[in-house]
């Protein structure tokens, strides 16, 4: 077995879990796992490092999950509230989720806009709970920071 293939063994339930909670459609789920895969399929410098896999995937799923209004994106690279528009995200809190270090990305979304506890977080994502806690905890900071920052410029 193949290094790509023991991701795609240990990654496909949790990732289409994530999925599932995104998009609430099991056929959309599907295909949002699917193309997550073949992005990291054409990436193989990063699906060989396995610490960041867990990572990688499920931010690559997220971006996926939004980039579907990918040319609405703009220069940036980042989604806008407009691209947002038909993915169940409210747009003032596209532009600082997408902002966030991308290992708190999928947790952050999880709480905050799926309205997930820690645990069902935990199992969604196959973490630890302290890791999820530490992970909200994080993002909360990175959050308020960010909006002081845009308050005081």
């Amino acid at each position: 077995m193949t290094h790509f293939e023991e991701l795609v063994d240990v990654y496909n339930r949790p990732l289409y879990r994530f999925a599932l909670s995104l998009v609430r459609d099991l056929d959309r789920a599907m295909d949002l796992v699917a193309r997550t895969f073949v992005i990291w399929s054409r990436q193989p410098e990063e699906s060989s490092k396995c610490d960041k896999a867990n990572t990688g995937l499920f931010s690559t799923l997220y971006r996926e999950h939004l980039g579907r209004f990918g040319s609405e994106w703009g220069r940036s690279g980042r989604p806008t509230p407009s691209a947002a528009a038909g993915t169940g995200v409210p747009g003032e809190l596209v532009e600082p989720l997408g902002s966030l270090d991308l290992d708190l990305l999928p947790t952050l979304t999880l709480f905050y806009l799926q309205k997930h506890d820690y645990r069902e977080i935990a199992t969604i994502l196959d973490l630890p709970v302290g890791t999820v806690m530490s992970r909200i905890s994080s993002g909360k900071e990175q959050l308020q920071g960010r909006n002081a920052a845009e308050n005081d410029g």
